[in-house]
């Protein structure tokens, strides 16, 4: 019973790390899970008679010193994020090229995002 309660609590504390790296200056609530959806629902493909394929690859770009604070827990924010995905995907019928998968990662190109950027592709499985 202990061990549910450590994991309950750490999943809490993941959860509450990235809404508040997350959070605009002006105190709004960014809805990452909402641009991830707007992200599947934008590319979507439609590849025949109800089968449409959405994004299944996603990097979520973060602010240098935001990434710091969150990097040790980024593979379990992923993760969560992901499922959120799959949930989406399966409430709109939606399919995957293969599995799903949330990564978050500093910036790389010199310009750092003011809060995050999303990156989406559709990546068939290996």
């Amino acid at each position: 019973m202990r061990f549910l309660q450590d994991v309950e609590t750490r999943m809490e504390r993941l959860s509450s790390s990235l809404w508040a790296l997350l959070r605009p200056s002006g105190g709004e609530r960014v809805e990452v899970v909402g641009m991830l959806r707007r992200e599947c629902e934008a590319k979507a493909v439609i590849v025949g008679w109800g089968r449409t394929v959405v994004p299944n690859s996603f990097v979520l770009e973060l602010p240098a010193d935001s990434y710091a604070r969150l990097e040790e827990e980024a593979d379990a924010v992923g993760e969560r994020l992901a499922s959120e995905v799959r949930r989406h995907a399966a409430e709109r019928h939606y399919s995957f090229a293969g599995p799903v998968a949330v990564r978050l990662r500093p910036p790389r190109d010199g310009e750092e995002p003011s809060r995050y950027r999303i990156h989406s592709s559709i990546t068939p499985r290996p």
